[in-house]
């Protein structure tokens, strides 16, 4: 069906422009999109409510701006054109639940790192030596260890949408 337009005003056009545009956008096809942005070294996690205003948020940070990173319920995202990440996950707890073992491994490998540095401080060059002691102790890094082997494990991982231009 196509619309004869040339009856119409530009008030009007404009009008139904922007009746058009927030349907688009607000209209909710039931599945959840997690969209965590990066641009200019600020991060951001957004909602979107379906595919169309999905690939819009893309095509806004499409590497030049930023990236997004899709975290989707919605099994078919293959379509989607985007430089992040497009993953599906089973629901919004088990991705909070993996996000959280994620930030905590992350956490524990980085305060590894930082103590095993201050502690052979001694054998570095002056220049290469860190200037003030970690935050952490290897107590207190012991204990987020135990915590990742206590860590409730059931969850889902997300995994990665394979896209048409990725095969």
């Amino acid at each position: 069906m196509i619309l004869n337009l040339t009856k119409y005003s530009i008030e009007d056009l404009v009008s139904l422009k922007n009746e058009i545009n927030n349907h688009l956008h607000f209209y909710v096809d039931g599945y959840l999109y997690i969209c965590n942005v990066r641009s200019y070294g600020r991060q951001w996690k957004q909602n979107v409510n379906n595919l169309h205003s999905l690939q819009e948020l893309c095509n806004q940070y499409d590497g030049y701006d930023g990236i997004v990173d899709i975290y989707s319920t919605n099994p078919n995202l293959s379509e989607i054109e985007n430089y992040g990440n497009v993953m599906y996950i089973v629901s919004e707890e088990d991705y909070e639940k993996w996000k959280q073992y994620d930030y905590l491994t992350s956490t524990v490998s980085d305060i590894n790192h930082k103590l095993d540095v201050w502690e052979s401080r001694e054998q570095m060059s002056f220049r290469d030596r860190p200037t003030f002691a970690p935050y952490y102790n290897r107590e207190e890094l012991a204990g987020l260890k135990k915590e990742i082997v206590e860590y409730d494990m059931s969850f889902v991982a997300p995994v990665s949408v394979k896209r048409i231009y990725e095969e």
